[in-house]
């Protein structure tokens, strides 16, 4: 969940640049720009979560009557993001992982679902202080359109699905142009539904509270708003002197906020900065800076959704065989030393089923293998010499996993094995010498699988400062098998503890592992 969150705020911070660029660009072309903060909200929020989790259906052009294939958007990412806290061991499909990551969730689930329960409260009793401040204010008219008159709020629009306008008490006394400007300008925004534009972006934080470039995007479109409703005033033929007069007047009368409203009343430092903006001449060059511009936001976009989401290989898994008939693969598979992997046919559709897991629909993609939707494994299928399905090859997060098939006798056998284990609840014969080897974070090819090894390798820098933060070992227990069949052990360090879990095969050669705060 770390990881994933950490992922979207990258991503968020990368749209962020974008809409920056954006801005700019629409700046020298004397477009609208508000309408590019309320698109890096959605896009921040939808893009991260698509790559993840999504798949195209992609049409077979060179064979128009194949079946469409599906392009998982995650594979065809190529920007990793190192791991914040690694996983050193590479960790296998299991029932007993979830739920160890179910309950290393919770605490980030609770803080975010609090976060949204925070702000929504903040806004519940930000509009309840605003419809009492409202009984103190008098209904009127000015330059004939009804008004909330306020001692200290305003100019501004309050209200959702019948937004209204609030001046200042001063407003009234002051010149007749001062007041055609500022209901010219509350005019503009309630034609441009700047309120309800408000609102709905306000509804997209609390989707994800935690996720700070997203309040930075949140203020960006509020300001934006603001320029662009100048904007429109003075494209209807106001006087831009006029109305610059009116905005500084604004300016020296600050009012009380009332809130997340559409108002002209800002800080000084932004109204002068409008001022800025309103009197900028459209330079020579403008219309090639605006395409330039253009072009690095589009790049910091695509840049954006090229960042690989959390548990993205960067291999491929070997070369393994179509399949002419997906009956041919129907059978199971040795995939762990007490894991059986069921591949089934329920009409035209395949489905695999790890023993003590429910069954995922498998989908072709590329020739010869199969995906899963929303998760990152894929699965394919090898013939020995007879052309015949002998075996199977599973590829998730980083390894490859190669399962022989079996008839339906021995996997009962593997079956009533985990069972007897998870009963019994004993540690491996040689449990504590391959706890020892795995704590001793040895290079040595003795006692662990080549497979584990290669993992192992590749994630050395991770691990070395990952166990750098934990310190050295002072104590450690036995604390199970888990669903799997794995050993697992509680190891307190001097800075803090972990799990580590891991399985032997019939040899006593450790062939997985996992370890994890």
């Amino acid at each position: 969940m770390l990881a994933w969150m950490i992922y979207v705020v990258v991503v968020t911070a990368l749209l962020c640049v974008a809409a920056w660029l954006a801005e700019q660009a629409a700046r020298r072309r004397l477009a609208a720009s508000r309408w590019i903060w309320i698109s890096a909200i959605v896009a921040s929020l939808l893009l991260p979560s698509l790559i993840a989790s999504v798949s195209i259906q992609v049409p077979n052009l060179l064979k128009p009557t194949a079946s469409s294939t599906p392009l998982v958007l995650r594979d065809a990412t190529w920007m990793r993001l190192p791991v914040p806290i690694p996983a050193p061991e590479p960790a296998a499909t299991t029932s007993d992982r979830s739920a160890d990551r179910s309950a290393a969730i919770n605490p980030l689930v609770l803080v975010w679902i609090g976060l949204s329960l925070i702000i929504t409260a903040a806004l519940a009793i930000n509009t309840g202080l605003l419809h009492r401040r409202k009984r103190r204010w008098q209904q009127g008219q000015l330059l004939g359109a009804a008004v909330w008159i306020a001692p200290d709020a305003g100019p501004a629009v309050v209200g959702l699905f019948r937004p209204h306008i609030v001046v200042p008490a001063w407003l009234i006394q002051s010149s007749s142009a001062h007041q055609h400007m500022a209901m010219a300008h509350e005019h503009s925004h309630i034609q441009a539904r700047d309120p309800q534009m408000l609102a709905t972006a306000l509804g997209l934080l609390l989707l994800m509270p935690w996720n700070l470039p997203l309040w930075w995007q949140l203020h960006r479109l509020r300001r934006a708003m603001e320029v662009d409703c100048d904007a429109r005033v003075l494209r209807s033929g106001r006087d831009i002197k006029s109305y610059c007069e009116t905005l500084m007047e604004v300016g020296q009368s600050q009012s009380t906020p009332i809130g997340a409203v559409a108002a002209m009343s800002e800080s000084r430092s932004f109204l002068e900065q409008r001022i800025k903006i309103m009197l900028i001449k459209p330079r020579k060059w403008a219309g090639l800076s605006a395409l330039a511009l253009a072009g690095l936001s589009v790049g910091a976009v695509t840049f954006a959704a090229q960042i690989s989401p959390p548990n993205v290989s960067a291999s491929m898994p070997a070369k393994v065989a179509d399949l002419g008939n997906a009956s041919e693969a129907v059978g199971t598979y040795h995939l762990t030393p007490y894991g059986v992997l069921t591949i089934a046919l329920n009409g035209t559709q395949l489905s695999s089923q790890l023993n003590g897991q429910p069954p995922l629909d498998i989908f072709p993609a590329d020739p010869g293998y199969f995906v899963a939707k929303g998760i990152n494994v894929r699965i394919g299928f090898e013939r020995d010499s007879h052309g015949d399905i002998d075996g199977l090859v599973l590829w998730q997060n980083g390894q490859e996993l190669r399962a022989p098939r079996i008839n339906a006798a021995t996997a009962a056998q593997i079956v009533q094995a985990l069972a007897d284990r998870i009963r019994n609840q004993q540690p491996f014969a040689g449990s504590e010498k391959a706890l020892g080897l795995i704590l001793s974070d040895t290079d040595s090819a003795q006692g662990m699988s080549q497979t584990l090894l290669q993992v192992r390798a590749r994630q050395k820098p991770q691990r070395e400062k990952y166990l750098a933060m934990l310190g050295p070992v002072t104590s450690y227990k036995f604390a199970g098998v888990n669903n799997q069949g794995w050993d697992k052990y509680s190891v307190s360090h001097q800075h803090g503890t972990e799990d580590i879990a891991f399985v032997l095969d019939s040899h006593g050669v450790i062939v997985g592992a996992m370890r994890h705060p």
